[in-house]
């Protein structure tokens, strides 16, 4: 982990500022598992952003550490598209490849004022003898969306210095199969230890419900206080202990 504007905080609709200007740049991130005393990095990945004229392409690219391939192999890739003016996503991608099994979600989105809609193709194979079967579907919302990689440089865009503690954002994400809301709370200015230095950061935590519910376990994240904004740390609960994901990349 996390770029789209006009969102709901506290109940009000605001627009984000864009105090960040999006640059081409490619983060990496060390992935830590860590359960009793082990607490060992299980995996890598790679952030890419580039500017493309009035667009942003962006990427996510995640596997395992070697030592954990022969336990659960995991090759993840996120792609996505968006609009400069406005960061309105305009396609997701998402590959996973895990223990033989395939998935790839292509997600086209449209907006039309207030109102965005994707069409979604899911392509699926159980396992690595079996034959590819595919779906699609149509997912609609009113208000801004994004996707679940174009999320993260929606994050780094917001006003965090004129935010007050315990304020939300809140945004439709849309993911191959599901829509859900996205809520982003604001938890003030923390420090946190980066490269072995302590930089200043806004501390967030985040959300996602579906129908109402709550579909998830929060997960935290640390964004560090500068015109970078760049993602320093997420960390999220597991049914058996937890993974943080810490930026190795130049300091911020």
């Amino acid at each position: 982990m996390l770029a789209l504007m006009l969102m709901c905080v506290s109940g009000a609709n605001i627009s984000a500022q864009n105090p960040v200007s999006l640059v081409d740049e490619t983060l990496t991130y060390d992935v830590i598992y860590k359960w009793g005393f082990i607490n060992k990095v299980a995996g890598y990945a790679t952030m890419s952003l580039r500017n493309d004229g009035d667009l942003y392409r962006a990427s996510v690219f995640a596997e395992n550490a070697p030592w954990a391939n022969s336990i659960y192999m995991l090759r993840d890739t996120l792609y996505t598209t968006m609009t400069k003016q406005g960061l309105y996503p305009v396609k997701y991608v998402y590959i996973a490849h895990e223990q033989g099994k395939y998935k790839k979600d292509v997600l086209t989105f449209h907006r039309d004022g207030n109102t965005f809609t994707a069409d979604a193709v899911r392509y699926k194979r159980p396992s690595a003898d079996a034959p590819m079967t595919s779906s699609t579907l149509q997912l609609e919302a009113q208000g801004m969306t994004v996707d679940m990689l174009s999320s993260f440089f929606y994050l780094r865009t917001l006003d965090f210095p004129n935010m007050k503690k315990g304020e939300t954002v809140t945004v439709n994400i849309f993911s191959g199969s599901k829509k859900e809301k996205l809520t982003i709370t604001y938890k003030g200015q923390q420090k946190v230890e980066v490269n072995g230095v302590k930089l200043p950061a806004y501390y967030i935590n985040f959300t996602f419900t579906r129908r109402g519910k709550v579909s998830s376990d929060p997960i935290s994240g640390w964004i560090s206080a500068d015109d970078r904004r760049i993602p320093v740390k997420v960390e999220g609960q597991l049914p058996v202990g937890k993974v943080r994901a810490l930026y190795t990349g130049p300091n911020p």
